[in-house]
């Protein structure tokens, strides 16, 4: 085992949710056919969506479930052994232990004992970016839903220990920083990783902020991605950070370029799953509808809306955690934009973060962009956001249809020296770029009112 194990462990996590970058919607590069992006389509500010071949998005679904993103993550025989630094002994069923203890979803097929993201390629176990952008949601898995549970800083320091265990002790070249399971420093490691390759010559932040993955299904519905809405959503490149990590040469990385233009299609014809639960009563949702139009749409897009222009809210208006939009400065995106990633879609800095939209919303918890609030009654009502808590799992079970989104444990402090492996269950929202503060836009509802607005929101 080598110090390439650590670094690809990193790679894995930038493509994750990664470090996409900028803003204008002038795009003469490689790309798709744009329908209107920058046209309305009607009245109420709906924009035309982009016109996608069915030949283009399945060659980006083989691309990715066939092995063509991503590269080699570990060694078969070192994924097949790391129960070793368990400390537990050899579990019955090693693969469901893994994936327990990693947070993997399971796999929407046998797959080889391999949990979703991870395929056999011989010696080694391959992984690409489904490690987290495929969750389980109310005991499914689903394709583009943010995994909530999976912790790859465990999983790094449990490869350290077998290594030492077999006596080739490693070093990371990056930090890797996981405030929760789930919630990960994404950008920050990918400063650092891209430090290792060209020096900066400006003084970095290597902490950025701590951010859940966005579901892919909501793509297509925004014209700006990255919680600051600082990168174009017709961008492909920053998704590809994560095969330098697998030492992609910059030749084949620009020869793997219209492969990924070819996964963004299939990512944008991603849809948003159905509410599975009881339906909500019609008048409900015809009342919650009205809501949304008169206090949600102006900034999360009109219900009639397929698509809509991204709209960015100033950080002293949402008030929600400022880390991540504190620590992403113009240094960093100077570096950025001097690499071959922003050269095409250079970033701008934003003063806020873009406000989402909300189509199955239902399926995307825990919710705000560092994944704070375990449910939308607690976005809609700050009374009931949880200081401490601990997501009970992803079984239907776990899944609360009143509230709409995650069931918890609370805890009044912090457990005091834990286990290893439980240091990430627990989200505690008073370390820095954990808060769930601000967007109290709800809290002057009525009961009733919040009531008809979930329900209009388990349709969308």
């Amino acid at each position: 085992m080598s110090a390439r194990i650590v670094a690809v462990v990193v790679g894995l996590l930038i493509g994750c949710a990664g470090v996409k970058i900028i803003d204008p919607l002038t795009d003469a590069g490689i790309g798709l056919v744009d329908g209107g992006s920058n046209t309305s389509s009607d009245a109420g500010g709906c924009l035309a969506p982009e016109t996608l071949e069915s030949s283009t998005i399945e060659a980006g679904r083989i691309f990715l479930v066939e092995g063509g993103v991503g590269g080699d993550f570990i060694p078969r025989l070192a994924w097949d052994n790391l129960y070793l630094v368990w400390g537990t002994g050899r579990p019955a069923d090693v693969a469901a232990a893994a994936r327990a203890r990693y947070g993997f979803a399971k796999a929407l097929t046998a797959n080889d004992g391999l949990p979703m993201g991870l395929t056999a390629a011989g010696s080694w176990v391959r992984a690409d970016c489904r490690v987290c952008h495929a969750g389980e949601v109310a005991g499914e898995t689903l394709m583009g839903a943010p995994n909530t549970q999976v912790d790859l800083e465990l999983l790094v320091d449990d490869l350290k220990a077998l290594a030492a265990l077999s006596g080739m002790p490693v070093t990371p070249r990056v930090a890797l920083r996981t405030g929760a399971r789930g919630i990960s420093d994404i950008i920050g490691m990918t400063i650092q990783l891209g430090e290792l390759e060209k020096p900066s010559p400006l003084p970095l932040h290597r902490e950025i902020g701590f951010q859940d993955p966005p579901a892919w299904w909501s793509l297509a519905a925004k014209t700006r991605v990255y919680t600051d809405g600082s990168a174009p959503q017709r961008g492909h490149r920053t998704f590809m950070a994560t095969q330098l990590a697998f030492g992609t040469s910059q030749s084949a990385l620009e020869a793997l370029e219209p492969s990924y233009v070819k996964l963004r299609a299939y990512m944008l014809s991603l849809r948003p799953p159905a509410w599975p639960f009881e339906a909500p009563a019609g008048d409900e949702v015809e009342r919650g509808r009205a809501l949304f139009g008169a206090q949600c749409a102006s900034c999360h897009g009109a219900a009639s809306c397929e698509r809509s222009e991204s709209v960015e809210v100033a950080r002293a208006d949402i008030g929600t955690d400022p880390a991540r939009n504190e620590q992403f400065g113009d240094n960093e995106i100077a570096v950025i934009n001097g690499s071959w990633f922003g050269a095409r879609d250079p970033l701008r800095r934003t003063g806020g973060y873009i406000a989402p939209p909300l189509r199955g919303v239902w399926a995307s918890a825990p919710y705000f962009h560092n994944g704070s609030v375990p449910t939308l009654e607690g976005v809609l009502d700050s009374t009931k956001r949880p200081k401490r808590f601990r997501l009970l799992g992803t079984a239907r079970a776990s899944y609360d249809p009143v509230a709409v989104g995650l069931k918890v444990q609370t805890y009044e402090s912090a457990p005091v020296n834990p286990p290893r492996a439980e240091r990430a269950a627990l989200y505690d929202t008073t370390r820095s770029g954990l808060g769930n503060g601000g967007h109290l836009f709800g809290d002057a509802l009525t009961a009733a009112q919040r009531h008809d607005l979930l329900s209009f929101l388990k349709t969308r």
